[in-house]
């Protein structure tokens, strides 16, 4: 009896510990919507994307959004490449 309990609790044991475990995955659209809109309330418009360029030794990251139906470009950040 105390065999059959033993085992039934080992059993049981491991059950539990490969039961349905999550795993933590990064949810990439929620993180670059939840950059899109901070940067919306920042520069007060809807951000449509965000485009990093490099070029001559600096890097430029620039903003994108509509303006009288024409999509437009602003530079928010240029720095020199170290």
């Amino acid at each position: 009896m105390k065999k059959i309990l033993l085992l039934a609790a080992l059993f049981i044991g491991t059950l539990n510990s490969f039961a349905q475990n999550k795993t933590k995955t990064k949810d990439i659209d929620k993180d670059a919507n939840v950059l899109l809109d901070s940067l919306s309330k920042v520069y007060h418009v809807r951000v449509n994307s965000i485009m990093v360029e490099t070029y001559n030794g600096l890097k430029t990251t620039s903003i994108s959004y509509v303006k009288n139906k024409e999509l437009v470009y602003k530079a928010i950040k240029t720095e020199p490449i170290k």
